[in-house]
Parts: C-alpha cells; sequence; structure tokens
C-alpha cells in the first residue's frame, strides 16, 4: 500500500480505526493517520475494500490520502495490495 501513498521519508502510518459495515458483503474501511518524525499529524489515509460491488468502481480497494488540511494528495482504485 506505501507504493501508491506519497510520504516523506520521515513519515509512519498509525492506524486510528477499522469499521466493518455489515451491509453489501462486510465492507472494511481503515483509517490511519500520517504521523511525522516529531510526532505531528500530518494527514490521514483511508482503504475501503470491497469496491468492485458498486457497478462505476472497477477496483478492489479505494485508498484515499488527505494531507494535514484536508486536501485529496492521492485517490486511487487499485485491484490488489
Amino acid at each position: 500500500m506505501n507504493d501508491y501513498l506519497t510520504l516523506t521519508a520521515d513519515e509512519h502510518l498509525s492506524l486510528l480505526r477499522e469499521t466493518h459495515l455489515h451491509t453489501q458483503g462486510q465492507t472494511s474501511i481503515k483509517e490511519w493517520q500520517i504521523i511525522d518524525g516529531q510526532g505531528r499529524v500530518t494527514g490521514g489515509v483511508i482503504l475501503q475494500d470491497k469496491m468492485n460491488l458498486r457497478r462505476s468502481y472497477s477496483g478492489e480497494y479505494r485508498l484515499t490520502q488527505r494531507n494535514h488540511q484536508g486536501d485529496i494528495v492521492v485517490d486511487r482504485l487499485i485491484s490488489s495490495l
């Protein structure tokens, strides 16, 4: 998954929460915070699976990265991690 993200060398991901929706095929949503070398939150990442259940999406996963201001940096459909 890190291959698709825009992270600097000193940033890492910290799992914030994982949600399982018991509708439409047990969708799972994972959210991470992006933490820099000084321990500050510099953004966030959301990974949603089971995206192929919607006809408009061709990928298995949707990966979204936002910066600290909430702007989308990466919004990508991927078939595998």
